[in-house]
């Protein structure tokens, strides 16, 4: 059996922190989805203006795939910090704290095109 190195994925505290990251990368999918989803039903089931529905769903729908975008590079990012033993991802607030932004103010836009 060969010896563990750092960096080496075999390592247990590897596994744990790729592990972490696997469950965060998809709790950002399952989060962009359910915004798609509440894209589509806005689009499909709301009554009133047609235009203003397909709008509001559509922004959602742009916000979703655009979060799944971003958790797949967070994702691929932190999996090269957690090989390298790069800490990293403790300082790097800001794309989190600018995609709950970006989520509020779409779903603000969304209620005011619907109002």
């Amino acid at each position: 059996m060969g010896k563990e190195r750092p960096g080496d994925d075999t390592d247990p505290s590897h596994t744990r922190d790729h592990l972490a990251n696997e469950r965060t990368y998809l709790a950002w999918l399952r989060t962009s989805a359910n915004v798609m989803a509440l894209g589509l039903a806005v689009a499909k089931f709301v009554e009133g203006s047609r235009i203003r529905s397909l709008a509001a769903g559509a922004l959602l729908m742009a916000v979703g795939a655009t979060g799944l975008a971003y958790s797949a590079v967070r994702y691929r990012n932190a999996a090269a910090d957690i090989r390298h033993e790069r800490l990293r991802a403790a300082g790097r607030t800001g794309g989190p704290l600018a995609a709950g932004a970006v989520l509020t103010v779409a779903l603000a836009a969304a209620l005011l095109l619907l109002w």
